[in-house]
């Protein structure tokens, strides 16, 4: 089941469903690398915003960017998967 970024508790292991937003947040996020089906590490959570690891870089959101990133947990099969990630699970770094 789809639902943002910010309902993932601490340690959460996702991937990245979609963004729902405007031109500029997506832009901004495909270039922080936050693409569908990326794998995302949970870092610190809540609504007024997250830290997530993303392709091996650490990456603060506020709660308006984090709220629009959709995401599944990362067992899931629903959503897409990384085609750029190895291996036959893509683990966040």
């Amino acid at each position: 089941m789809q639902k943002p970024l910010t309902d993932f508790p601490t340690g959460s292991v996702v991937r990245i469903a979609g963004i729902d937003g405007g031109r500029q947040a997506r832009s901004r996020m495909l270039a922080m690398g936050m693409t569908p089906g990326c794998p995302v590490t949970v870092l610190a959570g809540g609504p007024t915003g997250c830290r997530v690891r993303v392709r091996g870089s650490e990456v603060v959101l506020c709660c308006g960017l984090a709220g629009k990133i959709m995401a599944v947990a990362d067992d899931s099969d629903e959503g897409p998967r990384c085609n750029c990630c190895s291996g036959p699970r893509a683990r966040a770094i």
